[in-house]
C-alpha cells in the first residue's frame, strides 16, 4: 500500500525514519499577507528548515510529516521547495486546528467535508501535492460544537478515503475515549488515530487505557521540553510504556517548526543562531535515543519508535 506524499505516491519501504509530526511553520496567512517581511519571509524561512533539516538527514530521517493544519498557515510551496532542497520524504496533512473559527462556526459540515475532500482530490492549492494525512485538533476545552461538526466532517473524509488521522489533543483532560468514539461512529478504527500530545503526561493508567482502545499515541513534543513537562519524565514514561509491551504503538516527534509564529517575533528568529539550537529536529536523536538507551532500551526497540512504528501506522498494521 502507497502513501501519498508531496510528489506522489511512496513505496512504504522508502519511509525510513520517519518523524510522524513537525511543521516547517506555523504562521499566520492574514499577518503574512497584510505584514509581509514584518513577519514572514519565505526564502528565509525556506533555508532555516532547510539546513536544519539536512542536520536531521544526516542524523539518518528519510521522512518528515508536515502537520500543518489549514488554519495554522499550512504552505504546501514551502514544503515542496524543502522537499527538493533536502530531498527528504513529505507528507502533507489537511484539516483544521482546534480555535473556535468563524469562517468555520458558520458553515455547516457538508461545506467543511468538501473543503477537505478537494485537497484530497483536486490537490491542495493548485499544485497536484495531495494530503498523505488528516489532521484535527481538540484541545483543554473539549469537544466544542463546532469542533463535534469538524472532527466528524474530518472523519468522514477519512473513512472515505482510506488516511489515517492524527488528533491533537490534550491529556490532562483525558478525552482521548471520546475522540475515538465519535470519530468510531464515522467508520474510523482507532488503528488509524494517533491521540498527539500524549507524551505531554506521565499517567500510565490513562495512557495504557488509551493504546488498549487500539490507537497509537504521539510522543511528539520534544521539541518543547524546555518549556513544560521536561526530557526526563518523557522519557521515563515511554520507557515505561516499552516495558509494559507497547512499544510498537508509540511515534516520536518533536513538534517543532523552523518559524513558530506563536510566541517568537519573525526579527528575533530570523537573528537567532538557527543552525545551533538545542531544541530542534535532531533533538530525538542527540537527547532522546540515548536516553531511552540508558533506561535499558535494547536498539532494535529504538529503531522500531522512528521506523517500524511509522510505516506500520501507515500501513494500517
Amino acid at each position: 500500500m502507497a502513501i501519498q506524499g508531496i510528489f506522489g505516491p511512496i513505496d512504504p519501504a522508502e519511509l525510513g525514519q520517519t518523524l510522524i509530526h513537525e511543521h516547517l511553520t506555523c504562521a499566520d496567512w492574514s499577518m503574512r499577507m497584510n505584514f509581509g517581511g514584518k513577519f514572514f519571509d519565505f526564502d528565509q524561512v525556506a533555508a532555516m528548515a532547510e539546513g536544519q533539516l539536512n542536520k536531521a538527514k544526516a542524523l539518518g530521517v528519510r521522512t518528515v510529516v508536515d502537520g500543518t493544519p489549514i488554519n495554522l498557515g499550512r504552505d504546501i510551496h514551502l514544503i515542496r521547495e524543502v522537499s527538493r532542497r533536502t530531498g527528504l520524504n513529505f507528507i502533507a496533512s489537511t484539516g483544521f486546528y482546534y480555535q473556535e473559527e468563524p469562517w468555520l462556526g458558520m458553515r455547516d459540515e457538508e461545506q467543511i467535508y468538501d473543503l477537505l475532500m478537494g485537497d484530497c482530490v483536486d490537490g491542495i492549492a493548485g499544485t497536484d501535492s495531495r494530503p498523505g494525512i488528516l489532521k484535527a485538533g481538540v484541545a483543554r476545552a473539549g469537544l466544542t460544537p463546532l469542533l463535534r461538526k469538524i472532527l466528524h466532517a474530518t472523519g468522514r473524509v477519512a473513512k472515505e478515503t482510506g488516511l489515517t488521522l492524527f488528533c491533537h489533543h490534550d491529556p490532562a483532560i483525558k478525552n482521548g475515549g471520546e475522540i475515538l468514539d465519535l470519530l468510531a461512529g464515522c467508520g474510523v478504527p482507532a488503528s488509524k488515530v494517533i491521540l498527539g500530545h500524549s507524551g505531554d503526561s506521565t499517567d500510565l493508567e490513562y495512557l495504557t487505557a488509551m493504546l488498549e482502545r487500539g490507537c497509537w499515541l504521539g510522543m511528539d513534543r520534544f521539541g518543547f521540553c524546555d518549556k513544560d513537562l521536561g526530557l526526563e519524565p518523557r522519557v521515563d514514561t515511554i520507557a515505561a510504556l516499552c516495558r509494559a509491551g507497547w512499544g510498537h504503538r508509540l511515534l516520536l516527534s518533536h513538534d517543532w517548526a523552523a518559524y513558530l509564529a506563536f510566541w517568537d517575533s519573525w526579527e528575533t528568529t530570523r537573528n537567532s543562531d538557527w543552525m545551533n539550537l538545542e531544541e530542534d529536529y535532531t533533538f530525538i536523536h542527540r537527547r532522546v535515543l540515548p536516553a531511552l538507551r540508558e533506561k535499558g532500551l535494547d536498539q532494535a526497540a529504538v529503531d522500531a519508535l522512528l521506523v517500524d512504528n511509522p510505516r506500520a501506522f501507515f500501513e494500517g498494521n
